[in-house]
């Protein structure tokens, strides 16, 4: 229900990510402006059910504005990997889909926190679509 270069903008801000998360994730240090690649950043994260703030480690390996996907490698916590590829999409006529492919590893907790990782994803969707100003 919008357009893939507009999504695509969204998934790409800081200033997004901190709103699509917020009430799941709180960040301290992330910088202003877009994911770059190349780019590596520590910031803190707070998992206010969770855990306090813990470092995290994001480097970005790709940014292909062309094509609209972005690749990171992440870290941080219990998480020594987290490899995630984030595709927006044209489907045409003014949609677009987001999808995000994640592999991780956290030893023996990768079981719970696959089920976190995947509602913090589902979560973040009603905040993306208020972002872009579509309906819920």
């Amino acid at each position: 229900e919008v357009d893939a270069g507009h999504l695509w903008r969204s998934c790409v801000s800081y200033d997004d990510l901190k709103k699509t998360m917020a009430g799941l994730i709180k960040y301290q240090g992330l910088p202003d402006g877009e994911l770059t690649a190349g780019q590596s950043i520590e910031i803190n994260v707070d998992l206010p059910l969770f855990v306090p703030k813990m470092p995290w480690w994001i480097e970005v390996i790709e940014r292909d504005d062309t094509r609209c996907i972005l690749k990171t490698s992440e870290r941080g916590g219990s998480i020594k990997s987290y490899l995630h590829t984030m595709t927006v999409r044209d489907e045409g006529q003014g949609v677009s889909s987001l999808i995000d492919h994640i592999e991780f590893d956290a030893g023996w907790l990768s079981g719970p926190m696959s089920l976190w990782i995947g509602y913090m994803y589902r979560a973040r969707n009603k905040p993306r679509r208020r972002l872009l100003g579509l309906p819920r």
